[in-house]
């Protein structure tokens, strides 16, 4: 129940942060293409997961004879497995736990994908705002230079006018980076022990499929291997998307503003050489070199026992 509630309000928390979003603005359109990018990821792998599962299940049903998704296994008190009413009630069994392990993973893979794909499209998105904001102040002044009665103080004006427009600006964009920070910091301490589960469980399952013989498992290590791939491939994004609006900070051409812009543009900078992660226990970084790590970690325990049992 308290996980529940956790998730729960996690989502609430995204949901309130997108509400502040103003309708039909740049930061709009901008964050709703970023979505799009996120939500045909999520929707590509839910498809990979869910084809993968219903193959798994189907195709002992499709072969001639009586099969099970893995015949290695053995369920307790059904042997012989391939005599009625043994076979009937093992097919059952293996098709609604594999049908529920499958797609119960599938939709904590989204879930995954999609909360921190809405951090990564937010950073995407505060990027592009900071590298406007200059170009953004010159328009609003030129839309608004006709109210300055004074045209002896009008370079003194237009100075003040931009850079007022820039304060509020980078206020918007420090609130919008605070909030999207903190909510990856909750999404992490509600993923956190959860990840590191899961990928000693992967690892454990990769092993245990290469010794059980891929004529047996080409079925379920590509599984194992894309589930690997996944949470690896969204915390290499929101790496990429850290470095981008760091990028960004820099050459937002904070050199044009006043004393008190340039602080701020400083801070940014300083709240920016943090990059953000999804971690796994708090003791790995999930990026592509990881990834590696694990793949050649578990390949390298297969051949070790592999060359004891031989």
């Amino acid at each position: 129940m308290d996980s529940k509630n956790e998730i729960k309000d996690t989502v609430n928390d995204f949901l309130k942060c997108d509400s502040r979003v103003i309708p039909h603005s740049r930061f709009a359109k901008n964050l709703r293409k970023n979505l799009r990018v996120v939500k045909k990821r999520a929707s590509l792998i839910w498809i990979t997961f869910a084809t993968n599962g219903l193959i798994y299940l189907i195709l002992p049903l499709a072969t001639p004879g009586r099969h099970f998704t893995i015949e290695l296994f053995i369920l307790y008190g059904l042997d012989p497995m391939f005599e009625s009413p043994n076979y009937e009630i093992a097919t059952v069994i293996f098709t609604i736990s594999s049908g529920f392990a499958v797609y119960s993973m599938v939709g904590i893979a989204v879930y995954v994908l999609l909360m921190v794909g809405y951090n990564e499209a937010l950073m995407y998105t505060l990027s592009e705002e900071l590298k406007n904001v200059w170009n953004d102040s010159r328009k609003f002044y030129n839309r608004n230079k006709h109210i300055i009665s004074d045209k002896r103080q009008a370079i003194v004006m237009k100075e003040q006018i931009m850079n007022e427009f820039i304060r509020i600006r980078l206020k918007d964009i420090v609130r919008f980076h605070i909030t999207n920070i903190n909510l990856l910091r909750e999404l992490n301490r509600e993923l956190r022990p959860l990840l590191a589960l899961e990928y000693t469980l992967l690892v454990v399952a990769i092993i245990s499929e290469l010794l059980g013989g891929l004529e047996h498992t080409y079925l379920a290590l590509p599984y194992t291997i894309v589930q690997m791939l996944m949470d690896c491939l969204a915390g290499q994004r929101m790496i990429d998307a850290s470095d981008d609006f760091e990028r960004s900070v820099y050459c937002c051409q904070w050199e044009n503003f006043n004393v008190m812009n340039q602080k701020t543009v400083f801070l940014m900078l300083m709240m920016s050489q943090k990059t953000l992660i999804l971690s796994a226990g708090g003791f790995a970084t999930l990026n592509y070199q990881f990834l590696m790590a694990i793949l050649k970690t578990s390949y390298s325990t297969y051949t070790t026992l592999r060359s004891t049992v031989n």
